[in-house]
């Protein structure tokens, strides 16, 4: 029978129980180099060393996720920025559709794709004589009266406000236009078109407009005297016209250089009976 050594567990009670006995190990001695038991074993429990690095490496690896949460913030703003201002910008269906204006101003020459437009002078009168066709009876309708009842006789034609008569000159740039029938803008917003009692021959809406020289005719419109201080006079060529279909017509708009004194200066002078005339 061998004898344990000194200082080791065994069955004899000198040095309590042994490695193999199941009451288990010892009492750890602490300061051993290689763990708590001062063996080398690994220790049983974590000591806060292990927690604060945990800790550590969890801190560590929250912070790009921090940044990246952010960045998606930061990102998702700029975006719904950008959205707003491109839906202030956006083309409507009528900037699509609507007509592309060149504007100008009294004595210019205003030239859109197919014509050049020059206001060459503004009346006003109360009454203006509308030119019968000849072979054409005179008659009495409403706003209009005959100045004899022979065919071809001139008529007159009165207005609940007053005539305008703008002095148009046209030509046109590439090959023979028509005018539309011009219409009138004023401050308030309303849109005035060209008044039917003068007969179209004397209107700018009658010749053809050739490239080369200049065309001479009057567009009269029906309006208050209180719309005339601001207004603009809008021409532009008949759809068609022998030209390529274009997704938005040339228009021409001209400020009639009416401010307050203008337009009632305008209005004082006005003519009993004004007669257009067109020039070639």
């Amino acid at each position: 029978m061998t004898t344990p050594a000194p200082g080791h567990g065994g069955a004899d009670g000198f040095g309590g129980p042994g490695p193999g006995d199941p009451h288990g190990p010892g009492p750890a001695v602490p300061g051993g180099p290689g763990g708590a038991d001062g063996f080398g074993g690994a220790s049983t429990s974590q000591g806060p060393s292990g927690r604060s690095g945990a800790r550590a490496r969890r801190s560590g690896s929250a912070t790009p996720g921090r940044w990246r949460r952010l960045g998606g913030l930061l990102a998702g703003a700029v975006l719904a920025v950008a959205a707003v201002a491109a839906q202030s910008f956006a083309f409507s269906r009528d900037d699509y559709s609507g007509p592309l204006t060149w504007t100008g101003g009294p004595g210019e020459t205003v030239t859109a794709s197919r014509i050049s437009v020059r206001v060459e002078g503004v009346h006003a009168a109360r009454a203006i004589e509308t030119g019968a066709s000849p072979g054409t009876s005179s008659s009495t309708s409403s706003g209009s009266s005959s100045s004899g009842s022979s065919s071809g006789a001139k008529q007159r034609a009165t207005t609940k406000g007053i005539f305008l008569v703008v002095d148009l000159a046209a030509t046109s740039v590439r090959v023979p236009q028509r005018i539309a029938p011009p219409a009138l803008l004023t401050e308030s917003g309303r849109r005035y078109s060209a008044t039917d009692k003068v007969n179209g021959d004397l209107t700018i809406t009658s010749p053809f407009i050739q490239w080369g020289w200049w065309t001479r005719r009057a567009a009269v419109f029906e309006v208050p005297p209180a719309e005339l201080a601001g207004a603009r006079i809008v021409v532009h060529p008949q759809e068609g016209n022998g030209a390529l279909v274009e997704p938005s017509a040339p228009e021409v708009e001209i400020d009639l250089g009416l401010d307050e004194a203008a337009a009632a200066r305008l209005v004082s002078t006005a003519k009993d009976v004004y007669t257009p005339a067109g020039k070639p």
